[in-house]
């Protein structure tokens, strides 16, 4: 066998140089569920210190003690009473209604990107998958080829035991070529079924799972 074989036989079995963390990231910014609920999410605020306050004082008139009197000239006596303005705050100061609210909402966002974690991940584990057996296969196939180089040197010089032997090979590397072929096919539709998880921005993350460009920031 010629030394090359070897050397073919030992290369690492390449896939895709994306990483899921970046993926999945940027599915979870865009994913249209996501976002909506996200949307919702905020419209629904943790009620702020102020705004308890606020929702809950009242401004207070009230007659203080300490009553006057004053007499006129002309004899009239007139009594008077100061008044004592304040604020006046209401316990409870949070109202259960806005924080059951804001707690379902929140619950709903976390509910909804868990859901999507999930599916996005089994869709790029898939992905990952179909990219290492294409390595495997082609790794098959570029061994086939040398071995089929190195069968018809061998002919060439008078190995005629070798024909068999030959043809065996070209099959095999015909079924591999296949094999590729195949598999070229189901990876673009994974790419394609990922990469539709981030919804208007999926151009941007099929070219990244394709090794095409980078993730926008």
């Amino acid at each position: 066998m010629k030394p090359g074989l070897l050397v073919v036989l030992l290369w690492p079995a390449l896939t895709g140089a994306w990483e899921e963390e970046q993926a999945l990231a940027f599915i979870l910014a865009y994913h249209p569920v996501v976002t909506a609920q996200r949307a919702v999410a905020t419209a629904y605020p943790p009620p702020t210190w102020t705004r308890r306050v606020m929702e809950h004082t009242s401004v207070f008139v009230r007659a203080a003690s300490g009553a006057s009197s004053t007499v006129s000239e002309s004899g009239d006596t007139t009594t008077s009473a100061p008044l004592t303005v304040g604020i006046q705050v209401n316990i409870p100061l949070a109202s259960p209604r806005e924080q059951r609210e804001y707690a379902q909402q929140a619950l709903a966002e976390a509910t909804r990107i868990d859901e999507i974690r999930s599916r996005a991940l089994t869709a790029l584990a898939k992905l990952r998958e179909l990219e290492a057996e294409r390595a495997a296969v082609r790794e098959r196939l570029h061994f086939h080829r040398s071995k089929a180089d190195w069968l018809q040197e061998r002919i060439q010089k008078g190995y005629e035991g070798d024909v068999e032997k030959l043809w065996d090979t070209a099959q095999k590397q015909n079924a591999e070529a296949a094999a590729v072929q195949r598999l070229d096919g189901l990876i673009a539709a994974q790419r394609r079924q990922v990469a539709h998880y981030a919804g208007a921005q999926w151009e941007p993350l099929l070219k990244y799972l394709a090794d095409q460009g980078r993730l926008p920031e």
